[in-house]
């Protein structure tokens, strides 16, 4: 038994001597191209109509292909919601609601829904129109993890040290885009994508993946909360 947890922990340190990396084009086309209507004329003909304040309802869209956690907490829900107050303190937002993708009709089992799918951003629109919002933002999120071990990994050749040495590291990324569209038909007012970095360092049997994705995530969504209060405050201030 100790020569098989020996050789286990051999490749371990032969599969994960070193960081890959990330990759970035992988990740941004899993978040998903954002397009409005294949015909341009009738893109072109959409105006602008938000009331203002207006309503604004929310649906929080984990791609879970490629998703290390595959769900929104509570904690980074009320996150996203403090720069939601911040516009109703600026008058841009009245009511905040988040869209349950349980309510969603169609097939949406998957929680994932692509906005370049005409269909599928009528339905967002639907469900949101049912919520009494005026817009709809669609925040699409994803994530890589990047492990590998520092050279104190050596020391797992003795076992226990895989219990007690920081040998393994664990980098996450979460990259996260929104697009903000008019319920009512479809006009699109505003995107914007936001990133954040999570690192975890500790023994190979102790460090979990997913803490440095959770990290990773609560700096996206400052960074995302941030430029996107900033973006609708100006929006807002241009709009007639």
């Amino acid at each position: 038994m100790r020569a098989v947890v020996i050789a286990w922990l051999a490749m371990i340190l032969a599969g994960c001597a070193a960081s890959k990396g990330f990759d970035r084009g992988t990740l941004r086309d899993s978040l998903g191209q954002v397009t409005t209507d294949k015909d341009i004329q009738e893109v072109l003909a959409l105006k602008p109509q938000l009331p203002a304040p207006f309503k604004l309802g929310v649906f929080l869209n984990s791609n879970r292909s490629n998703y290390k956690t595959r769900v929104w907490t509570d904690e980074e829900k009320n996150d996203l919601l403090t720069y939601g107050n911040r516009l109703k303190e600026a008058g841009v937002v009245s009511v905040i609601y988040l869209i349950s993708e349980d309510t969603i009709p169609g097939h949406y089992g998957s929680g994932y829904v692509s906005t370049s799918n005409r269909d599928a951003l009528k339905d967002l629109r639907l469900e949101a129109a049912r919520y009494g919002a005026d817009a709809l933002l669609v925040i699409t999120d994803v994530s890589s993890v990047d492990r590998y071990n520092n050279p104190a990994a050596l020391l797992y050749l003795t076992i226990v040290g895989a219990y007690l040495v920081p040998g393994t590291q664990s980098d996450a990324l979460v990259m996260m885009r929104s697009s903000l569209w008019d319920v009512r038909n479809g006009y699109l007012y505003a995107t914007q994508d936001a990133e954040g970095i999570g690192k975890r360092i500790g023994p190979a049997f102790v460090t979990e993946d997913t803490d440095s994705v959770y990290a990773a995530k609560k700096m996206a969504i400052a960074d995302l909360g941030r430029k996107l209060t900033d973006r609708l405050i100006q929006l807002n201030a241009q709009m007639p």
